[in-house]
């Protein structure tokens, strides 16, 4: 199967943003690395419902899986250039009508780790995984904490929650909007098994994942990411949590992503 790299993928994302003037480039750019690591390692596009299945919770950062399935062969070039139009498969949100392998149609933030744990309580007795990818200004939310309360009490230790800690949400810091700090103490003592690491890291981030322990508690990563990261401009810039560029920035993502 084709290798996923996270440049190639950040070069799609921002193609078909480019294109349309529409979409989230940040938000997309700062999980590349988990992306691939998932798809490198994890069953997650066969035909078959009984498969590893990944949750998108951040359902604004979906062109960075819509960039994974174009290249893994699930969506055509062709396909890729529709992104966004009324008709299209590929929405500004995860729509798992129109795109089965996207597995739930979130956008509405907190709700994707119930959900992911709905699919984790089936999926177990089948040793499958669910990977939800949450993003930190999402964790301000009441409904995720409800949720992290919830799988320990089943022991789902086939849940894996990615915490997308790129210190930035929609229109501000997370510090100045709603800290989360000490966040580790804090899932630690919803009885969760935390890891933290770099999550731009591609070795590292594959590491944690492929050696975790099966002692029925659910794993929580908590990724410190960089939001915009692979284009020098967008890094830590919250301006382009939902900017679109012009040409010639376009044409400088892409020379530094190559």
């Amino acid at each position: 199967m084709y290798k996923l790299i996270p440049n190639e993928l950040r070069k799609i994302v921002l193609d078909i943003v480019y294109r349309k003037q529409s979409g989230h480039i940040g938000s997309s750019f700062s999980i590349a690395e988990l992306v691939c690591v998932l798809y490198n390692n994890f069953d997650l596009i066969n035909d078959n419902v009984v498969r590893d299945k990944i949750i998108l919770s951040k359902g604004h950062a979906v062109p960075i899986l819509y960039a994974a399935l174009n290249k893994l062969g699930k969506i055509s070039d062709e396909e890729m250039l529709t992104f966004r139009e009324i008709s299209s498969r590929l929405q500004g949100h995860p729509d798992k009508v129109k795109m089965p392998l996207l597995n739930a149609s979130t956008g509405a933030l907190g709700q994707g780790l119930s959900i992911a744990i709905g699919h984790a309580l089936h999926l177990k007795k089948f040793n499958k995984k669910v990977f939800c990818i949450i993003g930190d200004g999402e964790t301000q939310e009441g409904q995720i904490w409800e949720a992290l309360m919830c799988a320990p009490k089943f022991k789902l230790d086939n849940l894996f929650c990615f915490l997308d800690y790129n210190k930035f949400q929609g229109n501000d810091s997370v510090e100045n909007t709603l800290p989360l700090e000490s966040i580790y103490d804090k899932l630690h003592s919803f009885n969760w098994e935390i890891y933290r690491c770099d999550g731009n890291n591609y070795n590292t981030l594959e590491t944690h994942i492929l050696n975790v322990r099966e002692n029925g508690i659910p794993k929580m990563f908590i990724l410190d990411t960089i939001k915009g990261k692979g284009v020098s401009y967008m890094e830590n810039n919250n301006a382009w949590h939902s900017k679109c560029p012009d040409e010639k920035l376009y044409k400088q993502g892409i020379s530094e992503l190559i």
